[in-house]
């Protein structure tokens, strides 16, 4: 594997916050939303700002939802575990208020949560943090109907509810070390992955995308861009399928991993050969 950097000038990439509604199919509405899905905040050390969450019943059934605060850690298949508030090494949640912290819906009604985040003037406050808020179904519960009662009968209620995570992304302007590496790029049978480390301590905006050519037939493709967020510490894979309309011969791939502010685009070549 040969990993090399190509500088590139009068290139502007647009990353756009992606912004979608989660919805509770019902019969007799559009359902239940929420938006925005991320908050990407990137406030000075000492400032505080609030900022604004839509919860949308667009249903005939009355919802109630409780919000609340935790911090998460992420995998490098972007999978997260939740943690207490607060206790997250790179944890936003305990900087965070949210008001209301429960809220009771109306058919087709909605309202507006408001989350205050007051960034410290300290080391802490001009490093990363992230959290994500839960904003959680609250049901009451019903009594259990046991059609048959016996001396050994147990009865067990299941109460279906639904919930939305809501992740908040802080990178004050004041970091400086954005750092991100393709610290590899690998072929094994029918997988071609890349390889991504972030060794700075700001939140990362990444995308990445593989060229491959078929040196037997002269075939050129470009894999499908995958836009990721890679946190400060984190190794994060990104595997792309081999189409399995290549069935033979030798094959050229380039990787290519381009971040937001990135002073370079980086590059990975290789060469391998299926049978």
């Amino acid at each position: 594997m040969r990993i090399f950097t190509t500088v590139i000038t009068a290139i502007t990439l647009f990353f756009s916050l992606n912004i979608f509604s989660q919805a509770l199919n019902d019969r007799k509405g559009a359902g239940v939303s929420v938006s925005p899905a991320h908050l990407h905040l990137t406030q000075i050390p000492g400032s505080t700002k609030s900022y604004k969450i839509t919860i949308n019943n667009d249903t005939r059934s009355v919802n109630s939802f409780r919000i609340r605060m935790k911090d998460f850690e992420m995998n490098s298949k972007g999978q997260s575990t939740f943690l207490e508030p607060g206790t997250g090494k790179y944890s936003l949640s305990k900087w965070t208020t949210v008001s209301p912290n429960f809220v009771d819906l109306a058919p087709f009604e909605k309202k507006e949560i408001t989350v205050t985040v007051s960034v410290p003037n300290s080391d802490a406050g001009n490093k990363a943090a992230w959290e994500i808020l839960m904003i959680e179904q609250e049901k009451p519960r019903e009594s259990l109907k046991i059609s048959e009662k016996r001396s050994n009968t147990i009865g067990m209620g299941v109460i279906p509810t639904f919930a939305f995570g809501v992740f908040a992304y802080q990178n004050p302007p004041t970091v400086e070390n954005k750092n991100v590496q393709l610290i590899n790029f690998k072929q094994e049978e029918r997988t071609i992955s890349i390889q991504a480390e972030n060794k700075g301590d700001g939140i990362a905006y990444c995308s990445a995308y593989i060229d491959l050519t078929n040196l037997t037939t002269g075939t050129q493709e470009r894999f499908p861009v995958k836009k990721f967020t890679i946190l400060p510490e984190l190794i994060r894979d990104f595997k792309y399928e081999i189409p399995k309309k290549y069935k033979s011969g030798k094959f050229l791939a380039i990787g290519v991993l381009d971040y937001e502010d990135a002073p370079e685009i980086q590059a990975a070549k290789l060469e391998f050969e299926m049978n």
